[in-house]
């Protein structure tokens, strides 16, 4: 196997990531500090500071200097509320709308019947911007009281604990990527064609119940997902 040495402009990127993830340093380093710090040139900086900005990783303004854009990190692993997952930020949810409606052909598989499903709508926000437009379905026949319930500014989870004693305990997730249309543009204040992550998860209990499927559309230069695996050679898919 042949190893490439890492390009300089790999080198800084790598540099401010560390910064910005592990150091957490809101004010990064001027281009002349890096280039000198790293022994690399301004061309060097340059082109991964591009690279990080067309990432939405850092912002570079006039009499500022270089800002780092902390995104939202989420584990894909994980069986955390979205909630849980913004940890200390202040969160509000805005609920849009609860319906009964057919069940979607893509779910009958997943909830095991033809019945009817409460579609719940939110919007959740971040300090007032809007980050998530999220469409979780319930079976009707087994969770028929999500369908009166009010969820501004409630957990999705929470309730499920306190109405059924019920909490996901694993789940199954795709991530892919969607650029906005006109309903999600207008919920979450972005132009028509912002590239957005679409994450569809599915919910069970212990004793393989489904609970709940969820589809998140997530604004994509505020969020990144990672995994943790102490052993990736013993990870499966089912």
């Amino acid at each position: 196997m042949e190893f490439k040495e890492r390009t300089a402009a790999v080198q800084v990127q790598e540099y401010l990531e560390f910064l910005i993830h592990f150091k957490k340093v809101k004010e990064l380093p001027s281009q002349r500090e890096i280039s000198e710090k790293l022994q690399v040139s301004r061309n060097a900086v340059k082109h991964a500071l591009d690279g990080l900005k067309n990432e939405g990783q850092v912002l570079v303004k006039e009499r500022t200097g270089i800002i780092s854009n902390n995104k939202i990190d989420i584990n894909m692993l994980g069986m955390e509320s979205m909630t849980t997952e913004f940890k200390n930020k202040t969160v509000s949810i805005k609920h849009l709308a609860t319906t009964i409606e057919t069940m979607p052909k893509r779910l009958d598989h997943f909830f095991n019947s033809k019945g009817s499903v409460i579609k719940i709508e939110r919007v959740r926000f971040v300090k007032d911007i809007a980050l998530t437009y999220e469409i979780t379905y319930f079976s009707q026949k087994n969770f028929s009281k999500m369908a009166k319930i009010d969820f501004t500014n409630k957990s999705l989870y929470e309730v499920l604990e306190k109405e059924y004693h019920v909490r996901p305990s694993y789940g199954k997730e795709s991530i892919s990527c969607f650029l906005a249309d006109k309903k999600i543009s207008s919920l979450l204040k972005v132009k028509q064609g912002t590239p957005l992550y679409q994450v569809n998860s599915f919910n069970y209990q212990d004793d393989d119940l489904p609970i709940e499927s969820t589809i998140q559309y997530l604004v994509g230069n505020k969020f990144k997902y990672h995994f943790n695996a102490n052993n990736i050679y013993d990870y499966q898919e089912e």
